[in-house]
């Protein structure tokens, strides 16, 4: 499904939203937080070859999930801690070490972890806001990196298994929103933002843009 259609979707949330909050109450100082959210992420290529042993990866749009632990100062800032996860489809051009050309097709794992800041323009129920946040993403390709290793196992005596090749880089993101409070407790969010990747590759840093919709519990 394309960031097109969830940009309908989005508006269609954001339309129930502001009409639900009619009766909601606003953040209050010393108020925690939680939430589930639903995350659309755009697809990306980089990576263009400069030499022989340089790569191409090109990674599909998907559809994650995640949720988040924060904290409201006063009725304006909330900082929060977010994991989230993806599982892209992607596909990878680059030579072996003889020098042949090679190509994958798999699914890669993202797991990206984030402490965002919030400032909410208005102090009542209905508030558009933006975030800041910094964190980093680890990148498994699923693909084994030809290392095995074995663990007692309580049932089978011995699990084995190997490991795959990963990169975890920094990264740092953005975003605007709004944020309806349907009751003392319940709140909706949506966002849309990017977040990039402090992580060169060819000569490209990796940016994704980032779609969320969320439904918390304060408390």
């Amino acid at each position: 499904m394309g960031m097109g259609m969830h940009k309908v979707y989005l508006g269609l949330f954001l339309t129930l939203a502001v009409s639900a909050a009619a009766m909601g109450q606003s953040r209050q100082a010393g108020d925690w937080e939680a939430s589930l959210f639903y995350k659309s992420q755009s697809g990306e290529s980089f990576g263009a070859p400069e030499g022989p042993d340089e790569a191409n990866v090109k990674f599909s749009s998907d559809n994650g999930w995640g949720f988040t632990v924060g904290y409201n100062f006063d009725e304006h800032l909330n900082l929060a801690w977010e994991f989230s996860k993806n599982t892209p489809r992607y596909n990878t051009s680059f030579r072996d070490a003889e020098g042949d050309p090679r190509t994958i097709s798999h699914t890669a794992s993202f797991y990206t972890n984030n402490l965002n800041g919030t400032y909410h323009f208005m102090k009542g129920p209905i508030t558009p806001f933006v975030s800041a946040g910094l964190g980093w993403s680890t990148i498994d390709s699923n693909v084994s990196d030809g290392r095995g290793y074995c663990v007692p196992d309580y049932f089978w005596g011995w699990y084995c298994y190997s490991s795959s090749y990963d990169k975890t880089t920094f990264t740092y993101n953005a975003a605007l929103g709004l944020r309806a409070d349907l009751s003392n407790n319940l709140f909706l969010r949506a966002s849309y933002g990017r977040q990039w990747m402090d992580e060169k590759i060819g000569r490209d840093k990796p940016e994704f843009d980032v779609g969320k919709i969320e439904i918390g519990y304060r408390f």
